[in-house]
């Protein structure tokens, strides 16, 4: 299957817990993790003397480096030492803020993956192409999962790197909103590591959220270590959140990742829509869309 395009998934922490951090200098992490078509978008391209990247800014203009240290074009780099394939052109519009706890670099580097893995002519098997998406970071497995098994929740743990299905969700849809704020990953971990580390906490093992009541009362259990710690950093992140819990249909609000993404469920697309032109109103941005379909 020779597809060229992909709109990348923004990956949301629907709970997020973190340990203290282990010799290796990573976190150990409990994560259940949804995914939304709000991300950037890639296209593989016509081959080429080499791997290239340009990139569109409707977003985040100028942020981001076209070479070797960009995680599409370490993930094509990856890629091409496993199996043979020609060098090619990328292009990335880039549609969600820089550091915004989505996924973001990640995401399209696992996104980089699966494209060159569709043109393949002796395509890698999921797990290589899971192994090679560990070496882009954390995240990168989970980020890559959605492509693999389509329609599933995923939840991690380990340094984020073991992963299982989550439980099935009902039709959800989500308001994302981000201040516009860049938040460093490692400056927030740096932070969560000056302080006292929370109690650890395993996440509730469930196989099924059947009712929109069941995903609220989920939020209101679980929680997102790195939130307190990125609110003192960007308060912005802690008011965007008492926001989207007041947005009528909110079931809940919880910030992604590090931040400074917040994200808002909803039960229907034209609620969290009007959530989403409320916060575009006020500077922000912000974009709705249902959630993957967690068969």
């Amino acid at each position: 299957m020779n597809i060229t395009h992909l709109q990348v998934l923004a990956k949301l922490n629907l709970a997020l817990h973190v340990g203290a951090p282990l010799q290796s200098g990573y976190h150990p992490v409990d994560t259940l993790c949804i995914f939304a078509a709000a991300g950037d978008e890639l296209v593989l391209g016509k081959q080429a003397r080499e791997f290239s990247l340009e990139i569109d800014y409707p977003e985040g203009a100028g942020t981001l480096s076209t070479g070797a240290d960009n995680l599409v074009l370490k993930a094509a780099h990856l890629f091409s030492k496993t199996t043979d394939i020609d060098p090619c052109q990328f292009h990335l519009v880039k549609r969600v803020p820089v550091a915004s706890g989505i996924g973001g670099g990640t995401a399209n580097g696992a996104a980089a993956l699966v494209l060159l893995n569709r043109r393949a002519q002796t395509p890698l098997t999921d797990e290589k192409l899971i192994e090679l998406a560990s070496d882009l970071g954390a995240d990168g497995p989970v980020c890559l999962a959605p492509y693999l098994i389509p329609g599933h929740s995923f939840r991690a743990g380990g340094i984020g790197h073991d992963l299982r299905k989550g439980p099935v969700l009902p039709p959800l849809s989500v308001c994302l909103v981000n201040p516009r704020v860049q938040v460093s990953t490692a400056k927030i971990f740096d932070l969560f590591d000056s302080q006292p580390f929370p109690e650890p906490f395993r996440l509730p093992i469930v196989s099924r959220l059947a009712s929109f009541e069941d995903v609220s009362e989920y939020i209101d259990r679980t929680r997102n270590d790195l939130e307190s710690v990125a609110s003192s950093f960007c308060p912005s992140i802690s008011q965007l959140i008492a926001k989207m819990k007041q947005q009528s249909g909110s079931m809940g609000a919880r910030m992604s990742g590090s931040g400074a993404t917040v994200y808002g469920l909803f039960s229907s697309l034209a609620a969290a829509e009007r959530a989403a032109r409320r916060f575009r109103s006020h500077g922000c941005w912000s974009t709705a869309t249902p959630i993957h379909r967690m068969m």
